[in-house]
Parts: structure tokens; sequence; C-alpha cells
């Protein structure tokens, strides 16, 4: 006989099954995380050809210190997202690891909040500085002169895939605690 405040089974707790919309965000980070790989390549080329000038062929090429610092933000910002939703991302256990499962969920509810937080930060901020780019028409002043919104947009890219990812998290989170508090516990 099965009670309300037992599992389905008796031994497993029940999983909801997530949404389209959570495949969606998950697919992104993933995609975006893939492209990022392919910048990390890309990275590399850069700078073996920009090596190979330099010392093999002595002709130091310029452009390359410059291309390779906007590939480096091109791959944070697009690996940011898949990081957060693999739990890559940094954090310190000392406390957390004492705390109950309730616990834990609290504080990673926190968590996610804190980087929605900043990844709203991070988009506001990250659009008035493309706007401003964009209206003065700044470039940058190394040997490319590439407009300067070009590799800030990876800023907003980044922050929203961020953004999403957290969003989503932060859902299962708040519904993982509240069907933990639905079911009749002694403890």
């Amino acid at each position: 006989m099965k009670f309300w405040f037992s599992s389905p089974n008796n031994t497993e707790e029940a999983k909801p099954t997530p949404s389209v919309l959570y495949y969606l965000i998950v697919y992104a980070s993933k995609f975006a995380a893939a492209i990022g790989a392919g910048v990390v390549i890309l990275m590399m080329l850069v700078v073996a050809y920009s090596v190979i000038n330099r010392y093999i062929l002595n002709t130091p090429i310029t452009w390359t210190d410059e291309l390779s610092g906007y590939l480096v933000v091109a791959l944070v910002m697009l690996g940011a997202a898949d990081a957060l939703r693999q739990g890559d991302h940094i954090s310190v256990d000392l406390i957390t690891s004492r705390l109950t499962k309730r616990g834990k969920r609290l504080v990673e509810i926190w968590g996610y909040i804190v980087v929605l937080v900043f990844s709203s930060v991070l988009l506001i901020s990250s659009k008035q500085t493309i706007d401003y780019s964009i209206n003065f028409a700044i470039v940058s002043e190394g040997y490319l002169e590439v407009p300067m919104w070009i590799p800030q947009s990876f800023l907003i890219l980044g922050g929203s895939l961020v953004f999403l990812v957290a969003l989503a998290k932060l859902t299962r989170a708040v519904k993982a605690v509240k069907r933990d508090t639905s079911r009749w516990q002694l403890f």
C-alpha cells in the first residue's frame, strides 16, 4: 500500500521530467562549448603561425597577440554556461559538505540566485559598453583595428547563456526542494 508521503517505488525518489525549454538551454550551452572548443583550435593555429613566423622565418607577425586576446574572451564566454551546467565551476565545500541534503539544496539555490544577479549586471554593463562602442565607432588600438563591439558581443552571448543555465538550474533546484518538503519526513 502506497501512502502520499512515499516515493513511487519506496526506494527511489521521483524526478521530474525536464521541459523542452530546459533541453533547449542545455543544447545551446553545449553548442556554445563546442564552438569554444573550435576557438581553442583556432587559437593554437594562430599562435603556431606566429611562432613559426617569428622564430623560424624571422618575420614576426604583430596582429596575432591581439587576435589571441579576443579569442580568449570568446573562449571563456562560450564555455562559462556549459561549465555552470555541468557543475565544473569553482566551489568550496568545507561547510556545505557538512550540511543536510536540504541545506545543500538551499545553498545551491542561493548560488544560482547570485549567478543570476551577476549575469544580469554583466548583461546590462555589456549592453551599455557595446552601445558606447557603436555610437563612437571605437576600434581597437592594435594592428587589427577591430570595431570593439565585435569582441564585446561575446560578453552578451556568454552572459545570456549563463543567465539561462542558472535560471534553468534554479528552477530545477526549487522544484526539488518543494518535492522534498511535500513528502512527510521524520527528520
